[in-house]
């Protein structure tokens, strides 16, 4: 019987144990000291995990170690190297809560274009009941051209439910061809011009350090002026900082961020807080009963056919050296 290391310390909500009991012993190792957790792990399968690490000197200490399955979309938290070397295959979930974070970043695309937030506030702020109060004005949906920075699985999503509101979409992404944004009805652009003529902006790519902090001051500057900034993707791809001064300044009309580069009390978030140009979320765009019931189905989904010997079924992350 194989054994299977839970990292997630969720034993009642995961409920891994019961659902491959058939075929493995379950242990569930939340993520603390290292050396305990590799006594503890020591002859172990398959690591089941989300965002904790998994690092270089814990995959160097597990020799029964054949598979990490990451609960995301994302795998930094998995030292991948390490995996390759030592023969480690890594695979994560490319379609966990992509449609839970689309709905999200459109909630929040058409909150900010018919400018909820800012009449919410002076309803409950002012005692006002009035249309005008709002320095900018209203534009219809459909007159919007929207710039989506990053255009996989997320961006697709976006972009099919911003169609149905008769939206204009255009993209940037060096990674993914000219046809493909074509026959998904999407305009593809440079970045600087989806800086320039974007009415909003939003942020659909992976955090790395090619991308991090790659809308500073300069890129604000460069969007048109009185275009919406939206982020439910990574945070540490915007500098908060530049976005408010640029709010501030009058030359970016609102921001909607459910990600933060920060993600706890600092004064940046307190000043954004209370301004109602922010609308802001504490990183719920991926959560949905739905979403955690498909990413345990699709992890005990892989790991059986990872048994079976059925690899070229698994969404890869780091393959094993040949």
């Amino acid at each position: 019987m194989y054994h299977i290391s839970v990292l997630t310390g969720r034993q009642d909500e995961d409920d891994f144990g019961e659902r491959l009991r058939d075929i493995a012993r379950v242990e569930y190792c939340p993520s603390e000291n290292e050396d305990i957790m590799a006594d503890r792990m020591e002859d172990t399968d398959v690591i089941i995990c989300k965002s904790e690490t998994v690092s270089a000197s814990l995959i160097e200490r597990l020799d029964d170690l054949k598979l990490i399955v990451i609960l995301s979309t994302r795998s930094d938290a998995v030292d991948l190297e390490a995996a390759r070397r030592r023969g480690v295959l890594v695979i994560n979930n490319t379609s966990y809560c992509v449609d839970d974070i689309a709905d999200h970043t459109c909630a929040m695309i058409l909150s900010l274009i018919r400018q909820l937030p800012e009449y919410q506030n002076d309803i409950r702020s002012n005692c006002r009941w009035e249309y005008g109060t709002i320095s900018w004005p209203i534009h219809r949906v459909s007159s919007n051209l929207i710039g989506l920075v990053g255009f996989g699985h997320v961006g697709r999503a976006v972009a099919s439910r911003l169609h149905a509101f008769g939206c204009k979409i255009q993209a940037y992404d060096p990674f993914v061809s000219e046809q493909v944004m074509e026959a998904n009805h999407v305009r593809p652009v440079d970045f600087e011009e989806l800086l320039r003529s974007s009415d909003v902006v939003s942020l659909h790519m992976p955090l790395n350090e090619t991308t991090r902090y790659i809308f500073q001051d300069e890129q604000f500057e460069q969007m048109k002026k009185g275009s919406i900034f939206v982020n439910c993707c990574r945070g540490g791809l915007a500098d908060e900082a530049a976005l408010y001064h640029a709010i501030d300044d009058g030359h970016i009309r609102s921001a909607a961020l459910d990600v933060l580069s920060m993600e706890h009390p600092s004064p940046m978030l307190l000043k954004m807080i209370a301004r109602p140009e922010f609308l802001l979320t504490p990183c719920v765009s991926y959560h949905s009963v739905e979403a955690d019931i498909q990413v345990r189905n699709d992890a005990e989904h892989y790991i059986r056919l990872f048994f079976a010997g059925r690899y070229d079924e698994l969404p890869v992350v780091a393959a094993r050296e040949v």
